[in-house]
């Protein structure tokens, strides 16, 4: 008799773990899609559009991805460097792509028209987007599991030099692209061309930064974990909803936007000082797949699902998106429990 067939799961498994490079960049965009930014839904609604925009999304989340990770390993960088260039990154997809950070008719949680314009800049969600949510959804999210799910591959590069450089090209023509389909042909706006300068100047200044930026930034000052895994999973879960929840309030209060902007960044800050003090150097992949989970199920996940309930039938990528996260995960548990490893109780 021949052996039984693997399961699903473990023969996906077995395949992306021959292939990590496509596995990091399938693994880039899930902000996109978990939140619903971009709909899983149209997969069965409007096949055209969601290939589209899955080309779209994969040459920008997932090159820039996997070059950040490429510069984390050659230029031996630091999570403080990583930051830096997801803010990089941020400024590439929400100003010179998208353009979110600049075109007037962008309003943010239900502010008023022109809410926190100044000088063309939007300057409430260029905190928001280019601070905290493009350095931590799109950048070190991904990261954060791809180490958890290959740690063999930890230090190790993923591309040779020309394909980095091959990748940084598709990269800025992926960024020239969005600009026309995303900002100019579905938004009719068209970022001055000063406005664009600035943006790629200071990606230029943030990319710098980060190759001199000291490795021991960030750093935790202890070997080990000092909190356990549900308590990076509460803060995982509870981060962006206080995030939002606390932002909308000032907002529609008419709150000035700089103490928005203050708010925003106190907030950031904040959470990630607690993780640093409290994650260890060592033996803290339980923690960060809490956080991880906490990030994906709580934050993420409700957004996308919610926003797409309306589709009915198209409603099934969407689900099964979210399960295949869940298996994910518990993969991840399942790996790292002590009760999984040998003489583990």
């Amino acid at each position: 008799m021949p052996p039984p067939s693997p399961p699903p799961f473990v023969r996906l498994r077995s395949f992306l773990r021959h292939h990590p490079v496509l596995f990091l960049v399938l693994l880039a965009p899930q902000v996109e899609y978990l939140s619903g930014s971009s709909q899983l839904s149209y997969l069965v609604g409007v096949p055209p559009i969601f290939f589209l925009f899955l080309a779209q999304n994969l040459g920008s989340y997932g090159l820039a991805v996997l070059l950040i990770r490429e510069a984390r390993i050659r230029w031996k960088l630091g999570w403080a460097s990583v930051l830096l260039l997801g803010a990089a990154y941020g400024l590439l997809n929400e100003g010179i792509g998208a353009a979110t950070l600049f075109n007037p008719s962008q309003t943010i949680f239900g502010g008023p028209p022109g809410y926190s314009h100044l000088l063309g800049v939007n300057w409430v969600l260029a905190t928001q987007l280019v601070i905290v949510v493009h350095p931590l959804f799109s950048v070190s999210l991904p990261l954060v599991e791809f180490d958890l799910a290959f740690p063999e591959t930890r230090g190790m590069s993923l591309v040779k030099i020309r394909q980095a450089h091959l990748a940084l090209v598709g990269l800025a023509a992926d960024g020239i692209f969005t600009l026309l389909l995303v900002s100019a042909y579905l938004r009719h706006y068209w970022v001055p061309p000063v406005l664009l300068g600035i943006c790629g100047a200071l990606i230029g200044a943030l990319v710098l930064a980060a190759r001199r930026a000291p490795s021991q930034w960030l750093l935790p000052p202890n070997p080990t974990p000092t909190a356990r895994p549900l308590t990076f999973f509460v803060l995982g879960a509870g981060f962006y909803w206080a995030l939002t929840i606390g932002s909308g309030v000032l907002i529609n209060t008419v709150t000035v936007p700089v103490l928005v902007s203050t708010f925003v960044v106190g907030a950031g800050g904040l959470a990630l000082f607690w993780v640093v003090r409290h994650a260890g150097r060592h033996e803290n992949e339980l923690q960060f797949t809490a956080l991880a989970a906490g990030l994906v199920f709580v934050s993420l996940a409700p957004q996308g699902f919610i926003s797409q309930l309306g589709t009915g039938l198209a409603v099934v990528p969407v689900v099964g998106g979210d399960l295949l996260a869940l298996a994910f995960f518990l993969y991840l548990w399942k790996r790292y429990s002590p009760c999984s490893r040998p003489g583990g109780q």
